[in-house]
């Protein structure tokens, strides 16, 4: 699990991350905050020689589910051989969600480099 250090000015929270895998092309990272009861789910699908499609469902207090989906060229966002590349862009996303449920404060995420290297193993 590469639970990621969250930070909202300076100030650590926990949370929690999770991978699923489910085949060579598919690849969830879900992301729980306990203290501002967040929670963002990212699923990325793709093949190398196709597109990559990124969903991202962002859940937070006194607003409804959102659900963003975007394709990029396979080869941007290689799903199998480059999984830290989606783990990269699942944290970025999280950090805009804690900074917009946390008021607009400075969100800061950052990954341990053996955590990453457990990414790109699986």
């Amino acid at each position: 699990m590469p639970d990621a250090r969250l930070a909202v000015d300076g100030r650590q929270l926990p949370c929690t991350t999770e991978l699923a895998y489910s085949g060579a092309y598919q690849l969830t990272i879900s992301t729980v905050v306990p203290e501002l009861a967040v929670e963002l789910h990212s699923t990325y699908l793709g093949h190398p020689d196709g597109e990559s499609a990124i969903s991202h469902l962002q859940l937070q207090p006194g607003a409804k589910p959102m659900t963003t989906t975007e394709l990029q060229p396979g080869r941007a966002l290689p799903v199998r051989e480059h999984r830290r590349l989606c783990l990269y862009d699942h944290l970025a996303a999280l950090r805009q969600l804690v900074t917009d449920a946390s008021g607009g404060r400075t969100a800061t995420v950052d990954v341990a480099d053996n955590a990453l290297a457990l990414v790109d193993l699986a």
